[in-house]
């Protein structure tokens, strides 16, 4: 009976450490068949709508740089993106359809001189030999004047040495007024021929385009051999090299902006870095065309930015100071209706929300949470409400 009794203990201890084998197996097969998800605390903070709107680097200040002669390029001192200074050299014109007649003129011109210097001098000349008329006329007049004195000449010859002397000063004012008459028959035809020339030399410097302002080269449309056009710009200048971004936005957004506002800004020509740039200016006025607000940004004094570069801009709107905010992805929908799911006591919680602003990766609360929940921000598409869920961390949940 003993014996009995002994074995039936023995018997039942067993039967009592499988039941326990069975449970801790039975309840571990549970935890591992809950669904695997992460979580984070549902917080508050300041908060904003973000858009996105493509925005350009141009100048704040630019020049359109034409040529006053229209031709083929024979040379081009820039490129785009270079830095030229007031007064630099940028690009020449041929200009020897203007000069073809140049040659000509010039040989003409010196023809025409010499042939009046010639009529000056000879000119000259006859004033030359008309002074020594008046002098020796004026030497007989004072001879008969000193034979009259002394009664060895007559008064009729006093009068004729008189005559004399007036024919001879005739004479000379006729020489002098024919000396000038060269002079300015000279200057009229030099003169004639001298503007001709200047107004060829003229048209040949317009030929030579020197930078107007100093600044930063964009646009450029030239190449060597191409022709240069009056009626389009060969290229612009952005003044002193001060760029900015600029932006066209709808009303809405335009009027969540104000100047001093912090907006983010790529430029992927340069960089995939995003960086601060701050709102210099709000149009006040839409465009007539597109009716779009401008709005434009600084940019970094020491960005070289290429002019006409695009770039992503980021404006913030309808900022709020405290809001319940939860990351966006972690929102689902089914039709019109948005619920997330929250954890409490290792199960998962449907929620139904209501959504207000949404920001960068970010999506305002409205309705359905209140803050201190434990939300479900992955595995939340695997889940149902009710359903068992394993709380892990970002390494737990990849294996």
């Amino acid at each position: 009976m003993q014996k009995k009794n002994r074995f039936l203990a023995i018997v039942l201890l067993v039967a009592m450490l499988l039941s326990a084998c069975g449970n801790k197996e039975t309840k571990q097969k549970e935890t591992e068949a809950a669904t695997a998800v992460e979580i984070q605390i549902v917080s508050s903070g300041e908060m904003s709508s973000s858009n996105k709107i493509a925005g350009q680097v141009t100048p704040v200040q630019s020049v359109q740089v034409f040529p006053m002669l229209a031709g083929k390029v024979t040379s081009l001192n820039v490129s785009d993106g270079d830095i030229v200074t007031q007064g630099q050299v940028l690009f020449t014109v041929d200009t020897s359809t203007v000069t073809s007649t140049l040659g000509a003129l010039q040989q003409s011109y010196n023809a025409t001189k010499a042939a009046t210097d010639q009529a000056i001098n000879t000119a000259s000349l006859g004033v030359q030999n008309a002074e020594l008329a008046v002098t020796q006329a004026q030497t007989a007049l004072d001879n008969v004047n000193a034979l009259f004195a002394v009664g060895a000449a007559s008064s009729q010859q006093v009068t004729q040495a008189e005559q004399g002397v007036q024919q001879a000063q005739s004479g000379l004012q006729q020489a002098q007024t024919a000396v000038e008459q060269a002079k300015a028959s000279q200057q009229a035809s030099l003169v004639q021929i001298q503007a001709s020339i200047d107004q060829i030399n003229a048209q040949v410097a317009l030929g030579t385009v020197t930078s107007p302002v100093s600044g930063k080269i964009s646009n450029l449309s030239l190449t060597v051999g191409g022709m240069a056009s009056q009626s389009s710009p060969s290229m612009i200048i952005a003044v002193n090299n001060e760029l900015m971004l600029s932006v066209f936005t709808s009303e809405n957004i335009r009027n969540g902006v104000q100047v001093g506002d912090v907006a983010d800004v790529t430029i992927s020509s340069l960089s995939s870095e995003t960086m601060k740039c701050t709102v210099r200016s709000v149009s006040e006025n839409a465009d007539m065309q597109t009716n779009l607000y401008e709005i434009t940004l600084y940019l970094p004094a020491d960005l070289n930015a290429p002019v006409g570069a695009f770039a992503d801009v980021v404006l913030y709107t309808d900022k709020k100071e405290s809001t319940i905010q939860i990351p966006t992805e972690c929102i689902l929908t089914d039709g019109e209706e948005k619920y997330v799911f929250v954890v409490e006591d290792d199960k998962a919680k449907k929620v139904l929300i209501s959504t207000g602003l949404v920001g960068d990766g970010v999506t305002e609360i409205t309705e359905g949470l209140t803050g201190g929940e434990n939300l479900v921000t992955k595995g939340q598409s695997y889940l149902s409400d009710g359903a068992d869920v394993r709380i892990v961390d970002g390494e737990d949940s990849a294996e």
